[in-house]
């Protein structure tokens, strides 16, 4: 409805899931875009990185030992590096020295440790598509 020269919004505020429902499902997971819909959220909102291969995935960082089992993956160990992030010297794994391919056999982990972890390891990594998907099924 138009109101002078503005636009009226809604009288309730915009919910934006902003990493989905971190709360109660590892963060950038489809499973936790999902509750977050399901629980009402106007939009999901996911921070978005390159892999090796140029495929967007859902992760806060490029540095994904903290959300995924990557550090636990003998098969990667020889991946773990030093870079330079915004300044200051980050060690761990990067998304942009993974294939698409491999990072789907990562599985998600919640990273803060208040936070539940009963969920650990039954997630995969989605992909910026596969997102999409799921907010058109939504």
């Amino acid at each position: 409805m138009m109101v002078g020269k503005t636009i009226a919004t809604t009288s309730r505020p915009i919910i934006i899931a902003h990493r989905g429902a971190s709360g109660w499902r590892p963060e950038h997971t489809l499973a936790g875009y999902e509750l977050a819909i399901d629980l009402g959220a106007d939009f999901i909102e996911p921070d978005l990185v390159s892999t090796q291969d140029g495929v967007l995935i859902a992760r806060h960082e490029n540095e994904i030992s903290g959300t995924t089992d990557v550090a636990d993956r003998p098969e990667f160990a020889n991946r773990k590096t030093a870079k330079i992030i915004d300044g200051e010297t980050v060690t761990g794994w990067f998304a942009e020295d993974f294939t698409i391919s491999e990072i789907k056999t990562l599985r998600a982990k919640e990273r803060l440790p208040f936070r539940s972890q009963s969920f650990n390891g039954l997630f995969s990594v989605p992909t910026l598509p596969e997102i999409i998907d799921l907010a058109k099924r939504k």
